[in-house]
């Protein structure tokens, strides 16, 4: 009985059932741990977007690890440095396309940070900047490094759209030195006469839709166990079970 289980056909589907459980059950808890890193982000920016706003020297002064004090609210007064303006491109926001536009600042320390500030639609010009020196209110992010898969930058110098906050390479491109990192601009004072750019919205503080798929996918996976269970037990009670001979009249 057992051996009618084990011919090569009946081996295969034991291993692609097992293997097809296997990995469901491994996307499910992916989507599990990716529900953990999204609870300890919404912590992080909780916790560090309501610390007390502080001049940018000071904090970047005192930690190399940008990722420490991402999100963390800064000041920085000094002047942009118009003739140097960039942008980063495959933008959204609010279902719309366009691109953030990136400017070097420099401060009265004379010291230059990235300023992100904010998104233009896509349709829109290159916004005029402010002319003279004034105050920058903002979050401090981390660079953006790509991803295996991610979009190339172009290698031509003079080109001033890039794909990403990568900051050494923009900040390479500009002939500027800066930390690497960029602020993330949330007011200007003065305030500007300009509704656009459009300050980029701080991450929605939620948990995304990973539970629910964790769960789908371990309710697949159990599906999937089930099914086999039942083709089996047909199998080995046909089995057992012979179908009656049948029989002609003479």
């Amino acid at each position: 009985m057992i051996r009618r289980l084990l011919t090569p056909r009946w081996i295969v589907v034991h291993l692609s059932v097992l293997a097809l459980i296997v990995l469901m059950v491994n996307l499910a808890f992916w989507q599990l741990s990716r529900l953990d890193q999204k609870k300890s982000f919404n912590a992080t920016l909780t916790a560090h977007s309501n610390e007390p706003v502080e001049n940018i020297e000071n904090i970047v002064s005192t930690s190399s690890d940008i990722e420490s004090i991402e999100w963390r609210r800064v000041q920085l007064s000094g002047s942009y440095m118009a003739d140097k303006i960039v942008t980063v491109i495959n933008r959204s926001q609010n279902g719309t396309a366009g691109y953030d536009v990136l400017v070097p600042f420099r401060t009265t320390n004379n010291e230059t940070f990235l300023i992100n500030r904010g998104f233009m639609q896509l349709s829109m010009p290159l916004p005029t900047l402010p002319t003279t020196p004034l105050k920058v209110l903002g979050y401090i992010r981390d660079s953006q490094a790509r991803g295996t898969l991610g979009a190339i930058d172009s290698t031509d110098t003079t080109v001033r759209e890039f794909q990403r906050f990568d900051i050494p390479l923009i900040a390479e491109r500009l002939g500027v030195e800066t930390q690497p990192l960029f602020i993330q601009l949330r007011d200007e004072v003065p305030t500007p006469t300009q509704a656009w750019p459009a300050p980029v919205a701080l991450p929605a503080l939620n948990e995304g839709t990973h539970l629910s798929y964790a769960v789908q996918w371990f309710f697949f996976a159990l599906t999937a166990l089930v099914a086999w269970v039942v083709v089996v037990r047909r199998k080995m009670r046909e089995v057992i079970e012979p179908s009656a001979p049948s029989h002609t009249s003479a």
